[in-house]
């Protein structure tokens, strides 16, 4: 799934800087300084080329060329160069290459779930002063997605898309529980858990992911903090909870006990009654199981309101030669005419809050897990060293989970602090 690509990155970008990228302009024009908009002294602006890469499937594709029809009438002097990668994987072989030798793209596209090291390393350039040089409005973003993109109060990509979590329930197990109110808190989750558990089906899916197990840290008033807060009494009791649905509930089941991939095969297939999710449920539900019938919640509480808001964007490198035309083709890039296209070609729910109601019409049970995210959604603010982060906290709880040989989520969550913290 799209919230799972992040995890491909290549380790290779950590050590860039953000030295000599970008495209250079085209028809014999000269090379042309950071920032600027190509103009020559006879005031006739020369032709810019910026190149865009990104990984896309054939759907996505198509909505990557739809973003940038037309350009050429908005800005006549900008020709966008497509660099397609058919998967994640070998778009994070090929670009910190080409950044490198200083032939990089311009433009990316990525996920917030793991920039923030290439933020902290340089690599993305800030935004903000480019936004008001192009005249792009940003209040026509759903609010919450900046977050995940936003550091030291400067902004390192625009959202495209948005996605969030929720609580996904099978609905003919959930009639058969004999609990008849929906959980709004975990107690309830676990309550209902319970009532779905049988021989042959656990009441949860416990998905040993930084995704899922981020949701029961936000469910407890926590935040990992980009690494401030990874042992926080907050964060102890949610990474508890969610340790406590298999060792003291006995309620949960994790993929990998069934040879599952993810945690949304379990559930297509009907091994656990419900699981932290998100909107992808919806269409590989229309693929893997079209028969059956799923209610889609808001987070549950744990001690507050919360539940992720995260997005895929479009950073513009901070080696690029042509920041302020790459803006401009960003900022074309999220008129509105393309976001109707990503609804209906692709299926994603848009970045801009207005057409929010367009990507409902057509998957309505997921209403209120939207109107959730506007209001409490909140970044998954990992460490910097991000990639390095999962695989310790992975191994930690599946150690704890499965092993049970002493060691506890509060020393997990201090061993991750001392190792990868910051002040």
């Amino acid at each position: 799934m799209r919230k799972k690509a992040f995890l491909l990155l290549c380790s290779l970008m950590l050590a860039l800087t953000a030295a000599g990228c970008g495209s250079k302009s085209t028809e014999g024009s000269k090379g042309s300084e950071p920032g600027s908009t190509g103009e020559t002294s006879g005031d006739k602006k020369e032709t810019v080329e910026v190149t865009m890469a990104y990984w896309a499937n054939a759907s996505e594709q198509k909505n990557f060329e739809y973003m940038v029809n037309g350009l050429e009438k908005e800005y006549p002097n900008v020709k966008v160069k497509m660099q397609m990668y058919p998967t994640s994987d070998e778009f994070w072989k090929a670009i910190p290459s080409a950044i490198a030798a200083g032939v990089g793209p311009d433009i990316i596209a990525m996920s917030d779930e793991g920039n923030y090291e290439y933020i902290k390393k340089g690599v993305l350039a800030p935004l903000d002063d480019l936004i008001t040089q192009v005249g792009f409005e940003k209040d026509r973003i759903t609010g919450s997605l900046y977050k995940g993109w936003t550091d030291d109060n400067k902004l390192y990509g625009i959202p495209y898309d948005s996605s969030t979590s929720m609580l996904a329930i099978n609905k003919a197990m959930f009639e058969k529980s004999g609990i008849t109110k929906t959980p709004e808190t975990m107690d309830e989750v676990v309550e209902l858990a319970k009532a779905m558990t049988t021989k042959d089906v656990k009441g949860i899916i416990g998905s040993i992911d930084p995704f899922h197990i981020t949701q029961y840290v936000h469910a407890f008033g926590g935040d990992w903090g980009y690494g401030k807060t990874i042992n926080s009494k907050e964060n102890i009791a949610g990474v508890q909870f969610f340790v406590d649905l298999f060792l003291k509930h006995k309620v949960a089941i994790a993929p990998i006990e069934v040879g599952a991939p993810w945690d949304g095969e379990v559930f297509s297939q009907e091994k656990g009654a419900m699981s932290t999710a998100g909107p992808w449920y919806v269409g590989h539900l229309k693929e893997a199981n079209p028969n059956m019938k799923m209610i889609a919640l808001p987070m549950p509480k744990g001690t507050v309101a919360a539940q992720s808001a995260y997005s895929h964007g479009l950073s513009v490198l901070a080696g690029s030669k042509h920041k302020e035309e790459a803006m401009q083709v960003i900022k074309y890039a999220l008129r509105d005419d393309a976001q109707l296209n990503a609804i209906e070609a692709v299926g994603y729910s848009p970045a801009v809050s207005s057409l929010l109601p367009k990507y409902l019409e057509k998957n309505p049970e997921l209403k209120p897990v939207f109107d959730n995210m506007e209001k409490v959604g909140m970044p998954f603010a990992y460490p910097e060293q991000t990639k390095a982060f999962h695989a310790d906290l992975l191994k930690g709880v599946e150690e704890i989970i499965f092993k049970q040989d002493g060691l506890t989520v509060e020393k997990l969550l201090n061993d991750l602090q001392s190792k990868y913290g910051q002040n």
